[in-house]
């Protein structure tokens, strides 16, 4: 269990913005989480980085950008792909892995380990990630190496069409477009997609479902073939949507920074990084996350009702 500074969970204001002592609690049990991860990284010998928000967070702020509420870690695909065998067998018990690569399907294309799967007010859960009692967890993305003209590739554009149907099945659209995207990336994969998702009566969990499956199968487009060590890095989906690539080079070193208190491995060439993915970083801009801040937010109603199942528990005990 990681130990911090007596004052850290004390509310405080950074860069003009209020963190609250919620907030505190949070990013210390992320930072449990990431620490097992850490761990099993380290086991075997597998190299991650900070990415994104929180590479820039470590470089920028020592710790996580004020505005800022989750952590996000890269690794090149090979560990990237060691990483999900290895975690489901080796995290501590209650850890869950969510990724559209296991069968604990997940409808995006990264993958998240959290530390449990449902929000709790145990003492022993709350003792253990410093008070909090919300499900968290640590975004992974895959770095794959880019070909050239990866753009006209037929990987490309096949995982283009997978990319669009996952979208529109988890926005639970049941639509021409969507269909015909199924047949093709069927007929030119050699897959089955269990067509549930798109019954006018599909749950949720039936919608989240093909699109995991949607992702999975865009994981497996950008793996597929002989793809070769190129000087061009990217996580596709970014390479996708914007364009985004990075020089394989720039990851060649690591270099260890501060994050709350904690050393974190950041590329060699961050500054490099930083600057292709946010331009001039050193300008702080607030609330550019892409999801609501804070992201407990849907939990908040359930950690109600549970306090309020423990009281009533408490009382007919008395």
């Amino acid at each position: 269990m990681l130990s911090f500074a007596d004052n850290f969970f004390q509310a405080e204001t950074r860069e003009d913005f209020q963190v609250d002592v919620t907030m505190k609690t949070v990013w210390a049990a992320e930072l449990e989480v990431l620490s097992e991860i850490a761990k099993v990284c380290e086991r075997h010998g597998l190299n991650w980085y900070m990415a994104f928000g929180s590479l820039l967070g470590a470089v920028r702020h020592k710790g996580y950008i004020p505005w800022d509420d989750d952590i996000d870690i890269c690794l090149k695909r090979d560990d990237y792909m060691r990483l999900l065998q290895y975690l489901p067998k080796e995290l501590p018990k209650g850890y869950v892995v969510r990724s559209p690569l296991l069968e604990s399907w997940y409808p995006e294309y990264h993958s998240c380990v959290a530390n449990s799967d449902s929000i709790s007010v145990e003492p022993e859960h709350l003792k253990q990630f410093h008070g909090c009692p919300f499900i968290v967890g640590i975004d992974v993305f895959p770095l794959d190496f880019l070909e050239e003209s990866e753009e006209n590739s037929l990987q490309y554009n096949l995982f283009k069409a997978a990319r669009q149907a996952a979208l529109l099945a988890k926005g639970g659209e049941k639509n021409k477009e969507l269909n015909e995207i199924l047949n093709l990336l069927e007929k030119q994969c050699d897959v089955t997609f269990d067509r549930n998702g798109l019954l006018e009566t599909a749950s949720e969990d039936d919608r989240n479902e093909l699109a995991a499956g949607l992702w999975g199968l865009a994981n497996e487009i950008v793996m597929c073939g002989n793809r070769k060590k190129t000087d061009k890095l990217s996580m596709y989906l970014d390479y996708l949507r914007f364009g985004k690539f990075y020089q394989a080079a720039w990851f060649e070193s690591v270099e260890w920074m501060p994050f709350e208190g904690f050393m974190v491995p950041v590329p060699g060439e961050y500054d490099k990084i930083l600057r292709a993915t946010y331009g001039d970083y050193s300008v702080c801009v607030r609330n550019t996350t892409l999801h609501d801040y804070p992201f407990y937010k849907k939990q908040l109603e359930q950690l109600r009702r549970r306090v309020a199942q423990v009281e009533a528990a408490r009382k007919r005990e008395e």
